[in-house]
């Protein structure tokens, strides 16, 4: 019996170690972290700069601008042009405002197709803004 009584001693010695195992703190396993990180870096550059005296600068007297004409004189001897060349000297002139006339009544489209017979205050001195009449025939 003393062999029956060790055992049961010895297993209650390793139940009560266990049971105090319990109890007691266990280690902790190891844990592994990875951390990535992306950095910014951030540069600053100093510069000098050694600058020459600049050379003055000459400025021109400014050119005087022709003056538009405000009058014009409305040409004479005209009988006879086409009435295309016609209208490219009157815009020459500065005359903004030309008025064809048909002596058939017809529209006047395209100049090229006319000849002027006439021409309202031919040698008159008149203001560019105010309309010349011109009159053509086919």
């Amino acid at each position: 019996m003393k062999l029956t009584t060790t055992l049961i001693s010895g297993a209650l010695v390793c139940l009560t170690l266990s049971s105090c195992a319990a109890g007691s703190p266990q280690s902790v396993p190891a844990v592994t972290q990875t951390v990535t990180q992306t950095a910014t870096a951030t540069v600053t550059a100093i510069a000098t700069v050694t600058a020459e005296p600049i050379a003055p600068v000459v400025v021109a007297a400014p050119t005087p601008v022709a003056a538009v004409p405000t009058t014009a004189v409305i040409p004479g001897n005209v009988v006879g042009m086409n009435a295309e060349a016609l209208d490219d000297d009157l815009s020459a002139l500065g005359f903004k405002k030309v008025v064809y006339n048909s002596d058939t009544g017809k529209t006047v489209l395209l100049l090229s197709n006319w000849t002027v017979t006439g021409i309202d205050n031919a040698g008159v001195e008149q203001a560019v803004d105010k309309a010349v009449v011109v009159h053509v025939t086919k």
